[in-house]
């Protein structure tokens, strides 16, 4: 009878450890990794003029959008925005939106231009160590370990969006770099900013213009940011 009781809270046990690990399974899968996309400039702050009509501001709010519409084919991801309109927003107000949310990926548009019309191809920045003496101050207590994690996720996505810009801008690239960009000051979660194509060359300009292109770039920022958590 001792054998048989033993028997029973042996399956009993069993079968809670196992109910306990799948409502931990469900509440894993239940989480959305959270993206946040930077269309950047806006409203009263045009960025770059690429035509009469159309500015930076015009562009990347344009992909932001297909990329938004992209990622949430998935369902599994849940995509803010810093703008979904024109409409100015300060550097310090989306990075303000960023420490609030930390969100799990964080990904700023802009459009290149300069160099002349011969400049092509696409740059990818994030985030690092290079601070003043008053930024170090206030980072002090930070911890580093926790530091050099972000920045070794920034690096991981700036190069899986490198790999894949690579196949739409065929040796193009303009390589990473680790810079002090403004969106990335004092910002703890993996992070890349991606500057687009020329707008001052007449090939990249016509891509970034058409429907198609955007809709082709956000495809492949879509693919860049699924490849990131996998």
């Amino acid at each position: 009878m001792l054998r048989k009781e033993r028997k029973i809270l042996f399956w009993v046990l069993l079968l809670i450890c196992a109910l306990a690990c799948g409502v931990q399974d469900l509440s894993a899968a239940g989480r959305k990794n959270m993206v946040m996309i930077d269309p950047a400039h806006g409203g009263e702050d045009s960025g770059v003029s690429i035509t009469d009509k159309a500015g930076e501001k015009d562009i990347t709010l344009a992909i932001a959008l297909a990329l938004k519409k992209e990622l949430a084919k998935e369902g599994i991801y849940e995509i803010v925005l810093t703008r979904d309109a024109d409409k100015t927003i300060s550097i310090e107000d989306r990075r303000k939106k960023i420490s609030k949310l930390k969100p799990d990926v964080f990904l700023s548009l802009h459009i290149n231009a300069g160099f002349g019309k011969s400049a092509t191809g696409f740059e990818i920045y994030y985030p690092g160590f290079k601070e003043t003496a008053d930024k170090k101050k206030k980072a002090k207590n930070e911890s580093g370990s926790e530091k050099n994690k972000y920045l070794n996720e920034s690096v991981r996505l700036a190069q899986i969006i490198q790999k894949n810009l690579d196949a739409l801008f065929p040796r193009k690239g303009r390589g990473l770099r680790e810079a002090e960009t403004p969106i990335l000051e004092e910002v703890n979660v993996p992070a890349a900013v991606v500057e687009i194509g020329f707008s001052t060359n007449p090939e990249e300009r016509k891509k970034l213009l058409s429907a198609a292109g955007q809709s082709e770039i956000a495809g492949t920022l879509a693919r860049s940011i699924k490849l990131f958590f996998k």
